[in-house]
């Protein structure tokens, strides 16, 4: 029971049980409207937030990233409020080139498949800053290890703001789930900036930046996209390639279920960043963390696996009914590529924790492309099956690059580490 101890005391639960809320928020929610939308709808929500998850990725450039690393090591607390300051700012700057570009290629046809999708996605964009800001703090309290108190302050606003979703899309359908959506965005940043404070604005800000900082937010930011492209790989080519929209829908509610376990593992890393910062100069402590939390994510995954699949084979059949039957086949096998990744998660984390970004960059940047090749090849295939069994491919691909990679980074860091000391 230690290892459960533990883990309550670093705040894995109260993380745990508030990102469920949040899954809630975005994707999770759409379990329960799901019946008050069309499959045809249902695609479309899960499109657009596909597209806007990679703008919110524009909007934040890695500077909360930068925060969490910089902000978990050991500093004074008025330097700390200043690096968080000056993110804030360029924040805010990010987050209107980015609203500028995602308005140009709407407008322009380039990234969506209809007008209907790129009006609505627009729309949806208002709530952009507010999600960047709030990962930006977010990233903060993460990296002052304040996992309880950012916790339970966002617990009770995220359910308001469920109920808030679900009673709208009843009421008001399609419209009504983006529009409160929006609001839910604006709202939820509240509790955060609430734990934080205002005494950053009052910091002094005109210090130079340490000179790693964007160093690390820019490997942090183009390792990020290229990551959530190839994510959202088997969703960008349905939407572009599929002629039938409800399959959309179908394959976008098993990618739901499998976010609801993407949960557990990116708790796992929030908890386990700061730390691998804090003591990146150990390598046998280093070392053995990495196996030791690695090894009980993987199998902690194929636990949370079984378990969601159990839970959608319920939903599936006493809520939506014989005709989503289909989404328990995309959801299997999806479900593979979720523990083929939860195996690796935990090393990726520890070396952005080690300020080692520009090796994730590297695993991304051959994995992101091939997996593209993988999903395209494999839907003129075996259509939206292909897809989801490309979507195993390119994980498998991605452990085996961290693997050889992380290697690789590690032997490196720690060679300097040493050749600085002498």
């Amino acid at each position: 029971m230690k290892i459960f101890s533990d883990l309550h005391k670093k705040g894995f639960f109260d993380l745990l049980s508030v990102n469920f809320l949040t899954q809630a928020l975005g994707f999770g929610s759409l379990l329960l409207v799901a019946k008050f939308l069309t499959p045809n709808e249902f695609g479309q929500i899960k499109l657009i937030q596909s597209y806007a998850s990679v703008f919110i990725l524009i909007a934040g450039f890695g500077f909360n990233t930068a925060v969490l690393k910089l902000c978990s090591e050991k500093r004074q607390q008025a330097e700390k409020e200043g690096i968080l300051k000056r993110s804030t700012l360029n924040t805010l700057v990010a987050t209107l080139l980015a609203l500028a570009l995602l308005g140009f290629l709407v407008l322009t046809d380039v990234i969506t498949s209809s007008k209907e999708i790129g009006f609505w996605l627009l729309v949806y964009s208002i709530g952009i800053p507010f999600a960047a800001i709030t990962g930006l703090f977010t990233t903060y309290l993460q990296a002052l290890k304040k996992i309880k108190e950012m916790a339970r302050a966002q617990a009770l606003v995220r359910v308001q703001s469920v109920s808030l979703i679900v009673v709208s899309t009843w009421l008001w359908g399609f419209e009504g789930f983006i529009l409160s959506t929006i609001l839910a965005y604006i709202v939820g940043l509240y509790p955060i900036l609430k734990q934080v404070g205002f005494g950053f604005v009052r910091a002094d800000a005109s210090n130079l930046l340490p000179s790693n900082y964007m160093h690390i937010a820019s490997f942090s930011f183009t390792a990020n996209i290229l990551a959530a492209i190839g994510m959202s790989t088997d969703v960008f080519i349905l939407d572009h390639f599929s002629t039938d929209r409800s399959t959309i829908g179908y394959f976008s509610l098993a990618t739901i279920f499998v976010l609801g376990a993407m949960q557990v593992t990116g708790t796992v890393q929030a908890i386990a960043t700061p730390y691998f910062s804090e003591r990146g100069f150990d390598e046998s402590w280093v070392r053995q963390k990495i196996l030791e939390t690695q090894f009980k994510m993987a199998g902690l995954s194929v636990v949370i696996a079984l378990l969601i699949y159990f839970l959608a084979w319920l939903t599936i059949s006493y809520y939506y009914g014989e005709s989503y039957v289909i989404v328990l086949s995309y959801l299997s096998i999806l479900l593979l590529k979720y523990v083929i990744y939860s195996s690796c998660a935990v090393i990726g984390v520890a070396l952005v924790g080690l300020g080692l970004m520009r090796y994730n960059l590297m695993v991304v940047a051959i994995s992101t492309p091939i997996g593209f090749f993988f999903s395209y090849t494999l839907f003129l295939q075996h259509g939206a099956l292909g897809v989801a069994w490309a979507q195993v491919w390119s994980a498998v691909l991605l452990f085996v690059l961290v693997i050889i990679i992380s290697r690789i980074a590690l032997r490196a860091h720690f060679s300097k580490l040493i050749d600085a000391k002498l």
